[in-house]
């Protein structure tokens, strides 16, 4: 896959600089940023590493990671011709065991129809003391690609990672209940806003998130959000 075409895609997505009126622009600032802070936090400096990005799509985040690493791969489901790998139907991983030292998992958890096969493929194939970082959500409405399963409580995602056999290094809420909330009016509200006035309406409901967000402390973001960012470490 070349350069080129992954930058493609991520400009498409809107991902990393997202119109101040786009309808998810606080939601997709957040995201990056706290995606940044993991990769210059616990990826820096691992020049060697091979990072996989498991049910990559376009690999949105890839930018935040690929310097930091040796080599950056995306494994998804058959069909996705940005992929470097494939995941069977099954939802395993067609790489060896023990053979990555991270993988990344990005709004990838929610979607799957077993997420605990999901992430024990993730713990197989990681390196002994490799590291899961992995975002999914906690509130947010439903969105099937194609197929929408799970939301998460900060304890019930521990839950499940630690079940699995991972062992938490960090885990931190992105956006508090009033961000979310906003947000979840401001989607239930817009499909009945004259097209015309879309634009200033998701630009003003997207600013009173910002500001209501900014008012939230971490430790509310932490045990109430609208995603979680984890990172988890297998035992050595």
């Amino acid at each position: 896959m070349t350069n080129d075409k992954f930058k493609a895609e991520i400009f498409r997505d809107n991902r990393f600089a997202p119109s101040k009126a786009d309808r998810l622009y606080w939601h997709l600032i957040c995201l990056r940023d706290l995606m940044m802070k993991v990769s210059t936090t616990y990826v820096a400096g691992s020049r060697d590493a091979l990072m996989l990005d498991f049910g990559c799509g376009s690999m949105p985040y890839r930018p935040c990671f690929e310097p930091h690493v040796k080599e950056f791969v995306g494994y998804d489901l058959p069909g996705n011709d940005l992929a470097d790998g494939t995941v069977d139907d099954q939802g395993r991983l067609s790489c060896e065991t023990d053979s990555v030292d991270f993988v990344l998992s990005s709004q990838v958890l929610e979607h799957v129809g077993d997420a605990n096969l999901y992430l024990s493929e993730a713990l197989r194939v990681l390196k002994p003391g490799g590291k899961l970082i992995l975002s999914t959500h906690g509130v947010w409405r439903y969105h099937p690609d194609p197929t929408d399963f799970w939301r998460w409580t900060c304890d019930g995602l521990r839950r499940i990672i630690e079940e699995t056999g991972f062992e938490i290094v960090d885990l931190e809420g992105m956006m508090g209940p009033a961000a979310t909330a906003i947000q979840l009016w401001q989607d239930a509200t817009l499909p009945r806003v004259p097209k015309y006035c879309k634009r200033y309406f998701t630009w003003f409901t997207q600013r009173m998130m910002e500001r209501a967000d900014k008012k939230c402390s971490q430790d509310a973001r932490n045990r109430d959000a609208c995603v979680y960012v984890v990172v988890a470490q297998k035992p050595v």
